[in-house]
């Protein structure tokens, strides 16, 4: 009898020991990448001397305060070629972002480009990255400079949208959260 309820007492003790165990462990959380520089360089494709940057500086992220600069003014009837570079300078050595984050997840993001009072036109390139919904992500695009003017540029970088849409080049979304929205004021054609 006493053996009995020795082992009904054991019994009892290691069903309460593993009940209780901890086997519900959380997914760890993926820190969200830090973006602090963000610089578009558009350079002529008949003059690699013609070449238009518009760089964002932001030292404490997206979220924060940011500065903005264009050097340069897109010469009228040209064609431009993007290189979009975006970078997280807290890091020594800086952390290419677009790189090591944004590219390699393409399909978790997408690029949304638009413009205002300025007559300037993109394509997403045929070999540009795959991005959400099997949609081009919008890192190798190219521009063309129409007529004379000033008027704005405008990148935004999409995460995890819920839909993905390039077929008006610009890009459109539904849904995600943004990552970027970055306005250039100012650009020019001459």
């Amino acid at each position: 009898m006493k053996t009995t309820k020795f082992f009904l007492g054991v019994f009892f003790c290691l069903t309460l020991i593993t009940s209780c165990s901890d086997d519900d462990t959380p997914p760890p959380v993926l820190e969200e990448e830090l973006i602090t520089n963000v610089t578009l360089t558009f350079t002529n494709d008949a003059d690699a001397t013609d070449v238009v940057v518009m760089g964002s500086v932001a030292p404490d992220g997206q979220d924060g305060a940011s500065t903005e600069v264009i050097t340069g003014s897109f010469t009228a009837n040209a064609t431009y070629s993007l290189n979009l570079a975006i970078t997280n300078a807290s890091e020594t050595p800086p952390e290419d972002v677009l790189n090591d984050d944004i590219i390699p997840e393409g399909d978790e993001h997408f690029f949304v480009y638009a413009v205002n009072g300025i007559n300037l036109t993109m394509s997403r390139d045929s070999d540009d990255e795959d991005g959400a919904d099997g949609n081009k992500l919008g890192v190798k695009t190219t521009w063309v400079a129409g007529a004379a003017g000033t008027g704005n540029v405008q990148i935004t970088l999409v995460h995890e949208p819920e839909g993905a849409d390039d077929s008006d080049e610009w890009g459109s979304v539904t849904g995600g959260s943004e990552d970027l929205n970055i306005t250039f004021t100012g650009a020019e054609i001459q």
